[in-house]
């Protein structure tokens, strides 16, 4: 269609369409490709409508599509860097381009308005769905692209790959790297004796962080040069990590690795962080799809 081009193997693949969110994945996508050495994708899904679209309207959107290949290509001359304008729904799209991606980057909807809610259910999908890691940018703000590299951990086999792909780039960005576990257990009873709670709360908060210590210690031989800190938090995920996203310059977390109806009511702390966080964050599948 116009001037696509083919999906190259490997390759960052950039969810593209006319929100400011877009040009911040784009900037971010092209930065990783450049520090892994992977070829750029962009690509633009006009949606399916009753109509089929016109030449004049497809052919609009691949000379926007142009225009954001040549600037792509302009900050990373050494990067390859292609595009393809696709008639078909966005998020089936970028999940059938992961197949052979290295990474799909996709600006935050921000959930600011109605719209956004729509954009921000195209989101979740990919993210669900994916066969290869997503990133998400923010829809607005700046963050600290010095700070360190966050990965949240279930301290379970789901987490392992999200761990991997936080050290390596942790190794490969020279980033110090936070492992955060967050615990919650709710009181059983309001009048209970709190002095009694608190030693069990102890108790529980040292088996975490053993069992965190654990976890991390084949990691921190692979990638020795990687400056760890495990964090153990008494509280809820997806508001731990949205704080911590304030200092961070990436937020890593893992998927269950269940597709389907699942998949998507399973996303509660990766939906929430995705959209709420102040740096990117990428989510890692936890199994093969």
């Amino acid at each position: 269609m116009g001037n696509s081009q083919k999906q190259p193997n490997m390759a960052v693949v950039v969810g593209v369409d006319r929100r400011a969110s877009s040009q911040r994945a784009i900037d971010e996508g092209v930065r990783l490709a450049q520090r892994t050495g992977r070829p750029v994708h962009l690509v633009y899904a006009t949606g399916v409508g009753i109509v089929p679209w016109s030449k004049e309207y497809l052919a609009g959107k691949d000379d926007f599509m142009t225009t954001c290949r040549d600037r792509a290509a302009a900050t990373a001359p050494d990067t390859p860097v292609t595009y393809a304008v696709h008639v078909a729904e966005p998020a089936a799209t970028l999940v059938h381009a992961s197949e052979t991606a290295s990474l799909v980057v996709m600006g935050s909807a921000g959930l600011g308005r109605a719209t956004d809610v729509l954009r921000g259910s195209a989101t979740a999908k990919v993210m669900a769905h994916a066969h290869c890691a997503v990133m998400v940018v923010p829809h607005s703000g700046e963050w600290d692209t010095d700070g360190p590299i966050v990965v949240g951990l279930d301290i379970e086999e789901h987490s392992r790959p999200a761990l991997e792909w936080a050290f390596s780039q942790a190794s490969l960005q020279k980033a110090p790297l936070v492992a955060l576990h967050t615990w919650w257990w709710e009181e059983p009873d309001p009048f209970y004796s709190s002095g009694a709670l608190g030693e069990e709360w102890l108790q529980v908060e040292q088996s975490q962080e053993l069992e965190l210590a654990e976890m991390l210690a084949g990691w921190q031989e692979k990638y020795p040069d990687v400056q760890v800190t495990p964090t153990v938090i008494r509280g809820q995920a997806a508001f731990a990590l949205e704080e911590l996203s304030t200092t961070a310059r990436l937020v890593v977390l893992g998927t269950r690795g269940r597709g389907g109806f699942a998949g998507l009511l399973l996303g509660s702390v990766s939906n929430h962080t995705a959209h709420h966080a102040h740096c990117p964050v990428v989510v890692v599948p936890s199994t093969k799809r």
